[in-house]
């Protein structure tokens, strides 16, 4: 993980502390988890627009939460469990795959256990900070002094667009370059109109196949590259399986997808549907034996196809450990119907040796992009 930027203090307005982060840094249908003692009482208003789940704190929160079928929690409290830390223990799984976002809890919660809490949250990619005086302060290490406060750990995928004004998703020579990634070529299928070709560029990658399914789209990309013998454009869906399919466009382009819109229309209300059309579809393996390109030239793979990457992945489940890297829009909410969720691709994923190393978020909580590492 990339070391926090993040500010030493972020003023509030005046509200109780258990209300006004969450309605700070959280938008509506998110999924929230109490622990502890009256737990089932303990939401109050926090409630509205949420999905709440409470309960004692259990031996093992991976076990606890699994049982109950979550895959991912918004925004876990530990209230009045008088052992914080053991809960945090016991969510090992959790913890490491960054599926809690913030980690709320009091200084009574954590007691004399606040440097072990530190170390433990920090270790799995975590930034802590106090809530106090209506200030948020960030804080590297424990603080000496020990007023009664809200302490809020924040997993990195939200740092930029919480602490900072950078909407910039990730640098691709930085992003290779930290995980010892060594591009031979990528593969970016859902490529609109290529932009990215200047950051392959600089991270050491000139050869590039981009494969757009929206052939408006893709009568735009492939005369940027006619001149290139580096880049490959194809005009075809990535799926799981040949035939042709309904595509869904957007008045933003960006949204186009196999997919019909859900969640997206709520979140930007100003993007709407123009219309569908049909489009020819195929597995990425069937893709490069068709016009005779060698999967070996390729070590990257990145989609951004708007929902549809469990489709990709479905599809090309034997390509996949001949990749060094995938980097992928992730949506953490159904912004697609039927959309794959960040733990539906980890499933896909790491049974191939792919590690997910990291998440970033600039826009908005309920999606970004991953980066995953095969080790």
């Amino acid at each position: 993980m990339t070391a926090c930027s993040c500010p030493e203090s972020v003023k509030m307005t005046i509200q109780p502390p258990d209300q006004l982060l969450q309605k700070r840094f959280l938008p509506n249908s998110c999924q929230l988890v109490t622990l502890g003692r009256q737990a089932d009482g303990w939401h109050g208003e926090n409630a509205a627009g949420h999905q709440v789940l409470a309960g004692e704190a259990p031996a093992s929160l991976d076990r606890w939460v699994a049982d109950h079928g979550l895959r991912h929690i918004d925004w876990l409290t530990l209230h009045r469990t008088g052992r914080a830390h053991a809960v945090l223990e016991g969510a090992t799984e959790l913890l490491r795959l960054r599926r809690i976002d913030f980690i709320q809890f009091d200084g009574d919660e954590a007691g004399d256990d606040l440097p072990a809490l530190y170390a433990l949250l920090q270790r799995n990619g975590y930034s802590l900070f106090r809530f106090a005086e209506r200030n948020l302060k960030h804080f590297r290490a424990p603080p000496a002094d020990r007023p009664p406060c809200t302490h809020l750990a924040v997993a990195p995928r939200h740092w930029k667009r919480l602490f900072s004004r950078d909407t910039t998703m990730f640098d691709h020579r930085e992003l290779f370059s930290r995980h010892g990634v060594v591009p031979r070529g990528t593969i970016h299928v859902g490529a609109h109109e290529g932009d990215e070709y200047p950051g392959y560029v600089a991270a050491g990658c000139r050869r590039v196949l981009f494969i757009e399914a929206d052939p408006d789209t893709f009568s735009r990309l492939s005369p940027r590259f006619a001149g290139n013998p580096d880049v490959i454009c194809l005009n075809i869906a990535v799926a799981e399986t040949s035939g042709r399919a309904v595509f869904s466009r957007m008045s933003g382009d960006q949204a186009n997808s196999l997919l019909r819109p859900k969640g997206h229309l709520d979140l930007y209300p100003h993007i709407v549907p123009t219309g569908t059309i049909e489009v020819e579809t195929a597995p990425l393996p069937r893709i490069l034996t068709d016009n005779g390109l060698d999967i070996g030239d390729y070590n990257v793979l990145t989609m951004d196809v708007q929902g549809a990457e469990r489709l990709v992945l479905d599809g090309c489940d034997a390509l996949l450990p001949r990749f060094d890297a995938v980097q992928t829009e992730v949506n953490y909410k159904e912004l697609y119907e039927g959309c794959g969720l960040i733990a539906d691709l980890d499933d896909r994923l790491f049974p191939h040796g792919f590690e997910r190393v990291e998440e970033i978020s600039p826009y908005h909580h309920s999606w970004g992009d991953a980066f995953y590492v095969r080790r």
